[in-house]
């Protein structure tokens, strides 16, 4: 393997294993330790790639973002409607359940954590949302352009974090899909 391939497959790893680490640590708890070992990185050698942990979240965030717009993308592509998107977008919380029942949501807890105190990280992390809610405006205008797009969208984002935060504190599988089952029927209503 060439050098250069070996460097960006290392640096992967750390951000897969750092991505790892905020979701299910946090990232005022975790470590440059914790880092080089979830990632099996020796400790010196992760300052090659990474000066400070607000890099390694800079990195996991554009990692996470060009994830998202690949998914948002193929749904574009494999999913017919703007109805069947939004629910598609609604479930996440039932998919991700066993996740979402024990650590909430990965962009909700770290947005949330980053923003008592850390608020320029936090403006990077909240790039995910941002990048949801574009979408969402979007499919809301295919769906319903007779109806305020933004509201719906934003209305949207807090239902599904409000689930996603009680389910992780009651750890409530049953409220997921109560919560999505509603959700579904609200944006059906919507497309009438």
């Amino acid at each position: 393997m060439a050098k250069r391939d070996k460097t960006e497959q290392i640096r992967q790893q750390i951000i897969a294993a750092t991505d790892d680490l905020l979701y299910h640590k946090g990232f005022n708890l975790m470590s440059f330790s914790d880092i080089a070992d979830a990632a099996e990185v020796p400790r010196g050698n992760l300052y090659y790639y990474f000066k400070t942990k607000d890099e390694v979240l800079a990195a996991v965030i554009e990692h996470r973002l060009q994830q998202m717009r690949l998914m948002l993308d193929e749904w574009e592509h494999t999913i017919p409607t703007p109805l069947a998107r939004l629910q598609r977008y609604a479930r996440i919380p039932l998919n991700e359940m066993e996740n979402v029942t024990r650590f909430g949501c990965p962009m909700g807890s770290l947005n949330t954590e980053l923003g008592k105190s850390q608020p320029e990280l936090q403006a990077i992390a909240k790039q995910q949302f941002d990048l949801f809610r574009e979408w969402l405006v979007r499919q809301f205008e295919a769906l319903a352009p007779t109806e305020n797009a933004e509201h719906l969208a934003l209305h949207l984002l807090v239902r599904t974090q409000g689930l996603a935060t009680l389910a992780q504190i009651y750890h409530d599988t049953a409220l997921v899909m109560q919560e999505v089952e509603a959700l579904d029927h609200w944006l059906e209503g919507l497309a009438d």
